[in-house]
C-alpha cells in the first residue's frame, strides 16, 4: 500500500506539459527558442530587437515573452537611453542555461576516474561521504517532522521538488522509499560508491538504517531504499543489505 506520492495526479499533469513546453523551448525553429538564442548571443533584447529578429510583430513578441517570464528563463528590467521613457529589456536567468549543452555528468566521470587513477578507492569514498553529509544537511534543514514514517513523506516531497519522482511504500511494515530515476544515473552506473553515498544520506536525514534493495542499474523499475522499523523492545529491524559492486 502506498501512504504517499511525491506529487498528485494533476501535479503530474502539468509536469508533463511544463515538460513538452520546455522540449518546444529548446528547439531553435519555434519562436521561444529563438528568443533564448537571440539573448544568449546578445544578452539583452527590447520588444523592437525581437521583432526584428524573428521577423514577427510585437504582440508576438510579447506573448513569448510572457510565456517564458512565467517559466522563469528570462527578466525584465527598465533601461533609460537619453531623454524619454525607459524601456524593457529582457535577459536570461541562469536556470535557461540548462536549456542548452551542458556536460557536468561527463566531467564528473573524467574527475572520478582521475582521482581514482591518481588517490585510489579509498579518497574517493572519503569525498562522496563528506558530499553525502552535505547534502543531508540540506535535506535535514527542511524536514520538520520528528517520526521516521513523517520524515520519509517528507523527504519523497523534497526529492519530487528537486525532480527525482519518488514515493513512498509501507508493506507489512516496512517503509520503502522508490526511487523511479537516478539523479545521478551516469556516474552511479559507473561506480556504484555514488549508490551507497544516496544510501547514506537518506540513513543520516531520517535518523534511521537504511539499505539499498533493488537498484535502477541492475534492470528494475525503481531503486528501493528500504528504512530499518523499530520494533517493541527498540531494536532496529535489518532488511538484507545490498552488495555494491565495483
Amino acid at each position: 500500500m502506498y501512504i504517499l506520492s511525491g506529487v498528485g495526479l494533476n501535479d503530474d499533469l502539468l509536469k508533463e506539459q511544463s515538460a513538452m513546453a520546455t522540449l518546444g523551448i529548446q528547439n531553435n525553429s519555434t519562436p521561444a527558442g529563438q528568443i533564448l538564442e537571440y539573448l544568449l548571443r546578445n544578452t539583452t533584447a527590447s520588444i523592437k530587437d525581437l521583432e526584428d529578429a524573428l521577423g514577427v510583430t510585437a504582440t508576438a513578441v510579447r506573448q513569448q515573452l510572457a510565456s517564458l517570464l512565467a517559466e522563469g528563463l528570462i527578466i525584465m528590467t527598465r533601461e533609460r537611453r537619453g531623454v524619454g521613457r525607459p524601456r524593457n529589456v529582457y535577459t536570461l536567468t541562469n536556470r535557461s542555461q540548462s536549456l542548452f549543452a551542458c556536460y557536468s555528468d561527463e566531467l564528473a566521470l573524467d574527475l572520478i576516474h582521475e582521482l581514482l587513477e591518481t588517490e585510489g578507492t579509498a579518497k574517493l569514498r572519503y569525498l562522496l561521504s563528506r558530499v553525502g553529509d552535505k547534502l543531508a544537511g540540506q535535506y535535514s534543514r527542511q524536514i520538520k517532522s520528528e517520526a521516521v514514517g513523517d520524515r520519509i513523506i517528507e523527504l519523497s516531497v523534497l526529492l519530487d521538488r528537486r525532480g527525482i519522482r519518488a514515493d513512498v511504500e509501507n508493506a507489512d511494515g516496512v517503509i520503502i522509499l522508490h526511487e523511479y530515476n537516478c539523479p545521478y544515473h551516469d556516474l552511479s552506473s559507473v561506480h556504484r560508491d555514488v549508490c551507497e553515498m544516496e544510501r547514506e544520506t537518506f540513513s543520516q536525514v531520517l535518523g534511521a538504517d537504511v539499505t539499498l534493495g533493488n537498484c535502477i542499474h541492475d534492470g528494475h523499475n525503481s531503486c528501493q531504499f528500504v528504512v530499518g522499523t523499530t520494533s517493541a523492545t527498540g531494536d532496529v529491524r535489518r532488511t538484507a543489505s545490498y552488495q555494491l559492486t565495483k
